[in-house]
């Protein structure tokens, strides 16, 4: 295992890039969630809660070791990461039928629009267990004393969740650069630039704290290609009608 020393001077910045997809998060999911908190239900106040404490905690266990060296506290909310990753995953699959619930009154040209309901409803899942399996074997990393392991594979639990917070900023800021009007906007047109981003992104900070070589990379690079086919995806009937019989 690293020595606390070599931990500090090569993740001694870490927690400060994480607050990167933290922040593309909570603004991606401001108008929806965070500056509509009255309107939203229970379930999405479970999973928006539990979803941004344990990004916070993502900033602070890094900050604890490299900055603090207080390891048994970063242990202690190691635990309660376990428990708060629980609660996202859990909440984030009692969401996910929510996709299709509606979407016979979807528009079509809408900026969620059926094409992406359905689409989202697979992505969701796919990634959601990914990001289950992802601190399963940050867990099973550090137990083994892999620190690099550890860290990348945490690093991996941040962006197989990340995609609907970095589409729907991007949605945001075509709403804006478009004078506040949706026309021609819509999660599905912006799913491949999206991909893009987060390729890039996921690439810069594995060439920073990780290794293109690591299982985890590949994983992510693999779960994103899926936005090249959202709408061969979304527009199977074969595909609804399976995805109809598994959510509703």
């Amino acid at each position: 295992m690293q020595s606390i020393t070599n931990i500090q001077a090569d993740y001694k910045n870490f927690y400060k890039w994480m607050l990167v997809p933290f922040s593309i998060s909570i603004l991606g999911f401001s108008y929806s969630y965070y500056l509509n908190l009255a309107n939203a239900t229970f379930h999405q106040h479970v999973h928006g809660i539990s979803a941004t404490l344990w990004y916070v905690l993502i900033l602070i266990q890094p900050y604890l070791i490299t900055r603090k060296q207080n390891i048994q506290k970063h242990k202690t909310l190691g635990t309660v990461g376990i428990i708060l990753a629980g609660v996202v995953a859990g909440s984030a699959l009692t969401i996910i039928p929510k996709n299709i619930d509606d979407v016979k009154a979807l528009d079509v040209n809408g900026f969620f629009n059926p094409t992406f309901a359905y689409f989202a409803t697979l992505i969701d899942f796919l990634l959601v267990s990914m990001f289950m399996l992802s601190v399963g074997l940050a867990i099973l990393s550090i137990k083994n004393k892999k620190v690099p392991d550890h860290v990348q594979w945490l690093m991996a639990s941040v962006f197989f969740v990340l995609s609907p917070g970095l589409a729907r900023l991007m949605g945001i800021i075509s709403i804006i650069a478009n004078k506040g009007s949706l026309e021609g906007i819509s999660l599905e047109k912006l799913a491949i630039p999206a991909m893009v981003v987060m390729i890039s992104l996921i690439s810069f900070f594995y060439y920073k704290y990780g290794s293109f070589r690591h299982l985890s990379f590949k994983l992510l690079i693999i779960c994103h290609v899926p936005y090249l086919f959202v709408s061969q995806i979304g527009n199977n009937e074969h595909f609804r009608n399976i995805v109809t019989a598994i959510f509703k």
